[in-house]
């Protein structure tokens, strides 16, 4: 095993390489992350963050303006197509509610990761509570799930 401080020059110059095949998560990243856990699947790999809120939250934009600092520190983990962030908020009555957060909105997933479209004039595939209309997320760029027929 080799002593002595950090290879920072050797590392630099990995991270070069690195960014030349594709995104990266620095190892800064990693120390300061606060993400709860990490979800591996067969086709997608979900960083989850949780969260208890004491309402309801009505729409994907009120989450957002609610756990802004979380959504943006969720943002700086590379979305990939095999990469998915998520946060989960659970609410005083015991109910969970899920959020994807892509890099330009939130959309509203079921348990299983499965996105809730609903077309509202204006806001096409953003998702509101209480509403699910039967299709599939393909349209989104999600993988397909089993649960999906």
């Amino acid at each position: 095993m080799t002593r002595g401080p950090p290879p920072l020059v050797a590392i630099r110059q990995a991270m070069k390489n690195a960014l030349s095949r594709g995104q990266v998560m620095d190892r800064d990243l990693f120390k300061e992350s606060r993400t709860d856990f990490v979800v591996f699947s067969d086709a997608l790999t979900v960083f989850v963050r949780i969260r208890r809120t004491p309402m309801h939250i009505t729409d994907p934009e009120d989450c957002a303006a609610n756990f802004r600092a979380d959504v943006h520190f969720l943002r700086r983990i590379p979305l990939t197509p095999v990469t998915a962030r998520e946060l989960w908020l659970l609410t005083p009555w015991k109910t969970w509610e899920y959020f994807r957060v892509l890099d330009d909105r939130l959309v509203e997933v079921r348990a299983d990761g499965v996105p809730i479209l609903i077309d509202r004039p204006g806001f096409p595939g953003i998702a509101s509570i209480g509403e699910y209309r039967q299709g599939g997320p393909h349209s989104m760029g999600f993988p397909p799930s089993e649960n999906n027929s």
